[in-house]
Order: C-alpha cells, then sequence, then structure tokens
C-alpha cells in the first residue's frame, strides 16, 4: 500500500504538469500550492452563489491517518478590477481588496464553507495543520446572475420605483459580468446594481445583490431625507416630481434646485450646462472657459477627454443634475 507521504511526494512531482500528447486539447491545471490528500472539493474547482444570493455548498474533505484534533484556518479573498458592462476584459486594479478570515480547531476531517455565514466571493484557501503537515485547498466562489425580474420583485417589494430607474442606469440590471461571474466595477470603485461607491460597499454588498438592494434601498431613503429637508426649509413648497429630480441627484451628487428669490420658488440650477448625449457629464458655466460656449461646442472640445474620467485639470464635471436630466428623459 502506498503510504501517505509517498501520495504526497508523487503528487508534488506532478504538479503543473500539462498533457505532453501531440495536438492534444487535455490540459491539466494544478495550483502549485495544493498540499496534503483531499477527497473533496477538486482543488481550483468553481462554486456559484446562487440567482437567489445564497452561497453554495462547498464540503472541504481530506484524508489523513493521523488523529484530530485540527487546526482549520480558511480566508477568502477578491481584489476588484474595473469592468464595464460590454462584457469586456476586465482593467485596472482599483485598489480595492475584500477579505474574511476565520479560523477554528474540531476533530473532524471535513468542513462545509457555507458555515462562514456569508455571502461572499472570490478565492478561497483552506489550511489544515495535520500534526506537522498542512494540507491547502484552494478553490473559486463566483456568483450567477440574478436576472432583472429578481431585482424587480425586490424592489417593488419595498415600494421604490426610483431604485428601478437608477438601477436601469448604472447597470440594465446586470449585477455580475456574465464572462467572469464577478461583480461589475466601475473605474471610481462603483459596484454592482446600483453602483454603490461612497461609503463603500461592505464585502457581502459586494457580492450578494439582495444585501446590495436592500443597502441601495436605505441609502435612496436617506438620500429623499436630505433632499426632503434641503427643498421644505423656511417653509417653502415643493412637487413630488421636484422632490424625485433632487432624490435622484443627490444619488449622483450636488443639488438639483436653487432658489429662485425673484420668482419666489425652486428653479434647476442655473448655472449647469448638460451633456445631453451623456449620462451625468456638464459644465460649471460660470467659469471662465466655458462661459458663451454651446453644448454642442462643449462637447466637441472636450469629448476625447471623457474616457479619462474625473480630474480637477479637465473643464467639464459630473453633476447630478444632468444625471437626473437623463434618467428623467428616458
Amino acid at each position: 500500500m502506498t503510504s501517505e507521504k509517498e501520495m504526497s511526494l508523487k503528487r508534488s512531482s506532478n504538479a503543473g504538469m500539462t498533457n505532453r500528447t501531440k495536438d492534444s486539447l487535455v490540459k491539466v491545471k494544478v495550483r502549485s500550492n495544493d498540499r496534503g490528500q483531499w477527497i473533496k472539493p477538486e482543488n481550483g474547482e468553481k462554486f456559484f452563489i446562487d440567482e437567489e444570493a445564497v452561497f453554495p455548498d462547498i464540503e472541504f474533505e481530506f484524508k489523513s491517518d493521523l488523529p484530530g484534533p485540527y487546526q482549520w484556518e480558511w480566508k477568502i479573498i477578491w481584489l476588484a478590477h474595473a469592468s464595464n458592462l460590454h462584457e469586456g476584459l476586465r482593467g485596472r486594479s482599483i485598489k480595492r481588496t475584500f477579505m474574511e478570515v476565520g479560523k477554528f480547531v474540531q476533530e473532524g476531517k471535513s468542513w462545509n464553507a457555507r458555515s462562514i455565514g456569508k455571502t461572499i466571493g472570490g478565492t478561497l484557501r483552506i489550511e489544515v495543520q495535520v500534526g506537522n503537515r498542512k494540507f491547502v485547498r484552494t478553490v473559486d466562489v463566483l456568483a450567477k446572475q440574478p436576472g432583472k425580474e429578481r431585482v424587480l420583485k425586490l424592489i417593488r417589494e419595498h415600494q421604490e420605483p426610483l431604485m428601478e430607474k437608477i438601477v436601469a442606469q448604472e447597470s440594465n440590471f446586470k449585477h455580475v459580468l456574465d464572462m467572469d461571474q464577478q461583480p461589475i466595477v466601475s473605474g471610481d470603485k462603483g459596484f454592482g446594481l446600483s453602483q454603490l461607491t461612497v461609503d463603500p460597499p461592505t464585502y457581502e454588498q459586494v457580492w450578494s445583490w439582495r444585501k446590495h438592494m436592500e443597502e441601495s434601498i436605505s441609502r435612496l431613503r436617506k438620500k429623499r431625507a436630505e433632499a426632503k429637508s434641503y427643498l421644505s426649509k423656511n417653509g417653502r413648497q415643493y412637487t413630488q416630481e421636484m422632490l424625485d429630480l433632487e432624490t435622484i441627484t443627490r444619488w449622483n451628487g450636488m443639488k438639483y434646485h436653487e432658489w429662485d428669490e425673484p420668482s419666489s420658488k425652486w428653479i434647476r440650477i442655473k448655472s449647469i450646462q448638460c451633456d445631453t448625449k451623456t449620462g451625468n457629464i456638464g459644465w460649471d458655466m460660470s467659469k471662465e472657459d466655458n462661459a458663451g460656449k454651446t453644448e454642442g461646442a462643449l462637447r466637441e472640445r472636450d469629448k476625447e477627454t471623457y474616457a479619462k474620467g474625473r480630474s480637477k485639470d479637465h473643464p467639464w464635471i459630473y453633476h447630478g443634475a444632468c444625471y437626473a436630466d437623463h434618467i428623467a428623459n428616458k
């Protein structure tokens, strides 16, 4: 009978080898950090958070003649890289790393990762101390697309039609890229269905579309409360449409209305000219570089810099009033 030690050495010597048969399409890919004899899962196996945002059953079980107790450690980590909605390859790192870790001691040789108790994804690495040896296994946790109908059902249960408009604008009801089944990420660190940005979402709010939407709705309600307080100060009057525009603007940043003393009423902020061919780009017309120019002239001057993103060196800005106008006109 082959000893456990001999089996381990044999596996180590084959780590990273590929099929050498000419014209063969079969390849064996083994992560170099895999150690010890495991019954399940396969090293590098992929598991999926399902459409309902339920973390998968991932049963880890190793094989050893050595008695317990065994020291288990787990770490799940995800490095966020920018993406877009068009299923292209991900770009640069946005310098956000999400990680959760844990450890425990038990007599058993198996453990289900669902006991982590959170819906999070990335690379899950398990280490088990068995005598003076360490067993290591690594798998990937990815996520399935929830689909538009599930997202709409949750939003409508919370009676938040403005959130439908925001999600349609931000992600077209897409939470993960289909090509790699990881959450969508914008270059300015916006995540998921509603592009949660500031304050940064938690690990679970990034990966669980349900947690994500619950947080998004909570934030939207806070924005509405701020908008109400602003519009109603000094007993001033406003309409439901004005409240909606002010709320949506604050989701993206800044204010939509300003008080006009001559007419004694709220009006749309006068200084902001929007590029109506974009979702939220505009110009502060009180600035010397922009004053007196038409929308078309400003667009022609600046459009080549749009893809470079926000910068104090650009004469254009992202403005919530342009964002609200765009959503209102869709």
